[in-house]
Parts: structure tokens; sequence; C-alpha cells
């Protein structure tokens, strides 16, 4: 049977009951969480939450981590599954497949809800969703992950990568997701710039700079965000520029010597996705001619930008 309410069907049979619950959302709201955690905890049966520990869908509302320790301190068992995206119910032997997240708007219980289907499931396949789910890799979710997942959740707003150089999982995902969260500004420019010489990450993990050719000063500004290009044509870091071009100042000038005078225009930058190591992704995989590099830089569309910081986050994350 369709249903087009998710909210009716799942309080309705979490009032009534008959075997262990079942559940799967990326996403939970406070209120629907604390409408499962009192059901939990008058409940006899065992109760379990698979969900997606995403610092993003935190700082962005879309996860509760208050809801989350409120259902385990209520026994609710709570899971994270890697890139989950699957949202489907379990509640004894009643079974419910669609598309609603754990959160008012899915289920259709607040004012501002989805327009959302779902499916309610016969026996045998609800016995097919439970051995599908059974096959997750999943880790429980303890208070310090919980911890963790809202400090990374409040840093979001950071554009500096971790000056050690050490991503993980987690907080690769949270910087490529507030990188292309910047990206949408129709107020920064989006560059692919080409350096000279081999790959050299470890100096884009902190504060640095890029010259630029003498013919002219470039429209590079202020939080410009730009993929790194080596002569290799590998792309394997993303900045942000801080600073109107400078002609030639002298650190840069100590630093190039005769080099400066044919990349006069500096550019001083931040990290914004730096990884731990080389990875394969190459310029012509971002823009169908390379040829413009030859000049030092050349814009990119939203699109070329993306797929690019996508592709090495994937490198990264997988």
């Amino acid at each position: 049977m369709v249903q087009t309410n998710a909210a009716n069907w799942l309080y309705r049979a979490i009032d009534e009951v008959d075997g262990d619950v079942l559940l799967a959302s990326p996403y939970v709201s406070p209120d629907v969480c604390r409408r499962l955690a009192a059901a939990g905890k008058a409940s006899d049966f065992r109760w379990h939450l698979f969900t997606c520990l995403d610092p993003t869908a935190v700082a962005n509302g879309y996860l509760s981590v208050e809801g989350l320790f409120e259902l385990k301190h209520n026994g609710v068992n709570v899971s994270h599954v890697d890139r989950l995206h699957a949202k489907t119910f379990i509640v004894g032997s009643r079974g419910f497949l669609g598309s609603a997240n754990l959160t008012g708007a899915g289920l259709g219980s607040s004012k501002a809800a989805n327009f959302e289907l779902g499916v309610e499931l016969g026996a045998a396949q609800i016995d097919g969703v439970r051995e599908a789910m059974s096959t997750w890799p999943s880790r429980e979710v303890t208070a310090n992950d919980l911890e963790k997942l809202l400090l990374q959740a409040r840093q979001l707003s950071e554009a500096n990568s971790p000056a050690s150089g050490s991503l993980d999982k987690d907080s690769a995902r949270a910087l490529v997701e507030q990188l292309l969260v910047d990206a949408r500004d129709e107020t920064r420019t989006l560059w692919l710039k080409s350096e000279y010489g081999e790959p050299a990450l470890d100096q884009w993990r902190g504060e640095w700079y890029f010259g630029s050719p003498a013919k002219g000063r470039p429209s590079i500004r202020p939080r410009d965000l730009v993929v790194i290009c080596a002569q290799t044509r590998d792309c394997y870091a993303v900045v942000e520029v801080t600073s109107e071009p400078i002609f030639l100042p002298d650190d840069y000038c100590a630093e190039r010597g005769e080099e400066a005078d044919r990349w006069p225009w500096v550019s001083r930058t931040i990290p914004r996705f730096v990884p731990d190591e080389l990875l394969e992704l190459k310029a012509h995989e971002l823009v169908r001619s390379t040829g413009g590099l030859q000049n030092g830089h050349i814009k990119l569309k939203f699109d070329q930008f993306t797929f690019g910081v996508r592709s090495l986050a994937r490198l990264v994350t997988d």
C-alpha cells in the first residue's frame, strides 16, 4: 500500500509495537527523536537506529546530535553507516520503505512538510530488508563520537585544513562540503592554477602564495577558490586567495630570486582542502584544453570546479 504521510504509519506502528524495531535514516530531527526515545524506553523490545554521522548535516540542521544522545540515553542502539541513504522502518511485524527521513518535514508531521512517498512492506519483504540491513558495514555510535561530531560541525566555517595534514574521512567530508557551499557564492571566481615543478603538498598546508606572469595584473581576488595543478598536470590541492595581487613583495623575491621577475604578481593563500598524499586527478579531466595554463591560470566553471573537488574527496574518503 502506498503511503503519502509516513508519520501516520510510523507513530501508529510504534504505539502498537509487537517486536524489535529497526530504523534507518541519514537525517533525524530532535522532535522525532524525542517521540522515538519515549517509545523505546517504554518498550520491552530492542530498538536500533542506523544513521550517518555527517558533520555537514549537523551544521545545516538536518541531523540532531541532541536527539541522538536522547535516543542512546533511553536504550535505543545507534549505529553509524558510512554513506547511508536508505530510509526504512521495521517495527516488529510491520515494515515501511520510502523516501522519508526521520524528520518532521520528511515524515509529514511538520507544517512545512516534504512531498514524500513510501510503501508498506509485506512479510517476505520485511525479512528481505532485515537481511539487507544486517550486511551494512556499521559501528556503534558512542558518546565520544557525538561530541566529536558536534565539534566538527562547529568547525565547518574554519577555512584551514589540519596543519598536520592528517585528514580522516569525517574531516575530509566536512571540509569538502563547506568548500562546495562556498563555491556557490557568485562573488567568488573559481580557478585552475599551474605551478612550476613537481606537486608540493606540504607547502600548501599553511599560508602560502603563488605568482602570476608579468603581462598584467591578474584578475584573481581575495576569497577566490583555486585548484592547484603541478607542472605534471596533477591537480592536488584547493586553496583560497587572501590578498589582492601584490607586485614583487620582498619575501617572494628573496625566495624565488630571478624567477620572481617572470611571475611578479603574488597572491597569498590559505589551505581549503589538501589531501595527505598525491592523488591521480589530471587537469585534462577538469577542462577540455589545458593550453591556457601556459599563462599560469584559467577560470573554471562551477561544474568543473565541483567535479575536481568531488574527485579529490572521493579518492580520500572511499
